[in-house]
């Protein structure tokens, strides 16, 4: 084995589901890189294949207590947005040092609330890979910022999820301060973004002055979301009009104001204002609402298997997708993926998924018109349907697919490796 070649690393979340970027991560890797033990570092391991983190007797009741802690905490804040998460990152949860050093490299993904005590992460002995996924690590506590750009300057002034306080008014700031505290003490700390827009974002504050960042989209499993060879098997199966055009949306939450649900019903009552009857609906995910449609609806809630999710794509002409905030999201990839195009505001890394006319279609954030316009065009124009299908496709495999993306982090987790040993080296 060359020296300092890296043969095992820990992917530490959160638990974890068959459609997560860690486990998709992981499971890339365990796939196409020889020599890498992968292994999934979970909070809460549930039915995924890995280990738990591991907390000493003393540290659970700490943790404990820090969790009530946390709790009577957000009860200062009254007036906070309960519909957008904010993490008080600084009651996290212990860990055990020794188990980190197991591997040479620790991969961190979904550490947010309570997975991991951030003040101790500069005692880990190995470097560290950190992937954000949203922007939580470059804010007080917030994962989805919206229009605020307070964490350019250290969070201060009023935070606008968390409202006005009783008390400690400062407190936003002073958790920024000490979570940059704490990513400070780390000896090697690299930081990946799925997105170029994320790493604009990112560079923009000022969380991280001098660190390493690399960008490396999430992958799709190309093999599993794939097209189906018989899309009207599908349509009929489920009962849908086989000479009807097919709407597909989905999102772990699709009303949440962050996906942007509210804006399908508009969409789609501009289509049927413009003569459009022969249209049906495909909804999955988390519903927390259930709004009046002017048009046949199939309801499949949330999708946990990814073959009947690949088949539900399959099953669409386009995927709706008004998300207002999204670093890089799955349905983008898997949509593509299976020759299924997007229809989608300009939001985050989309754009970086769906090339504007190549791979689908794109309008401003909040244009109903405009995505009603897309819509009608594709509707209307089989053989565009069919280029940016074919295009998305290929886009896919080329850009996203498993051994792409594994590739590229067995190659960082080397440069990460040696650049970690030179420096030890230089300071003995």
């Amino acid at each position: 084995m060359p020296l300092h070649q890296c043969s095992k690393v820990f992917q530490v979340s959160h638990s974890v589901s068959s459609s997560s970027a860690p486990y998709r991560l992981n499971d890339a890797q365990a796939r196409n890189i020889s020599g890498l033990e992968s292994v999934l570092l979970l909070r809460r391991k549930k039915e995924i294949k890995g280990i738990e983190i591991k907390r000493s007797a003393p540290r659970r009741t700490a943790d404990a207590l820090r969790r009530h802690a946390a709790d009577a905490v957000k009860s200062l804040f009254p007036d906070r947005r309960k519909d957008l998460p904010f993490s008080l990152n600084v009651f996290g949860m212990g860990f055990d040092l020794s188990q980190m050093e197991q591997a040479d490299l620790i991969h961190l993904h979904w550490i947010g609330g309570r997975t991991l005590d951030f003040s101790r992460l500069g005692r880990i002995r190995r470097p560290l890979v950190h992937t954000l996924h949203d922007l939580f690590a470059c804010t007080a506590g917030c994962h989805c910022p919206l229009e605020c750009t307070g964490f350019h300057e250290g969070c201060r002034g009023k935070c606008p999820q968390l409202g006005t306080p009783r008390l400690f008014p400062g407190l936003p700031a002073w958790l920024f301060d000490r979570k940059k505290k704490a990513f400070g003490s780390i000896r090697s700390l690299t930081l990946v973004t799925p997105s170029r827009w994320l790493r604009q974002q990112v560079e923009k504050s000022c969380m991280f002055p001098g660190r390493r960042i690399v960008q490396i989209y999430n992958p799709v499993d190309t093999e599993i979301f794939h097209p189906a060879e018989d899309r009207q098997a599908k349509r009929k199966q489920m009962g849908i009009n086989p000479e009807a055009f097919v709407i597909a949306c989905g999102a772990t939450g699709l009303f949440n104001p962050v996906k942007g649900g509210r804006f399908i019903p508009l969409i789609l009552d501009e289509l049927h204002r413009r003569g459009h009857r022969n249209i049906h609906l495909i909804l999955f995910g988390s519903q927390e609402k259930s709004p009046n449609f002017p048009y046949a609806c199939t309801s499949m809630g949330f999708i946990t298997d990814a073959r009947e999710l690949a088949a539900l794509y399959s099953t669409a002409d386009i995927f709706l997708n008004p998300s207002l905030q999204d670093v890089l999201p799955n349905v983008a990839l898997e949509s593509i993926s299976c020759k299924t195009p997007s229809v989608t505001f300009r939001t985050g890394g989309i754009p970086e998924v769906v090339l504007d006319g190549l791979t689908g279609l794109i309008a401003d954030q909040g244009d109903v018109r405009a995505m009603a316009n897309h819509c009608e065009r594709l509707m209307l124009d089989r053989k565009l349907l069919h280029s940016l299908a074919e295009e998305g496709r290929k886009h896919a495999e080329r850009v996203f697919s498993y051994s792409v993306i594994a590739e590229r982090h067995a190659k960082l987790y080397e440069e990460t490796l040696r650049e970690f040993h030179a420096r030890k080296t230089e300071n003995n």
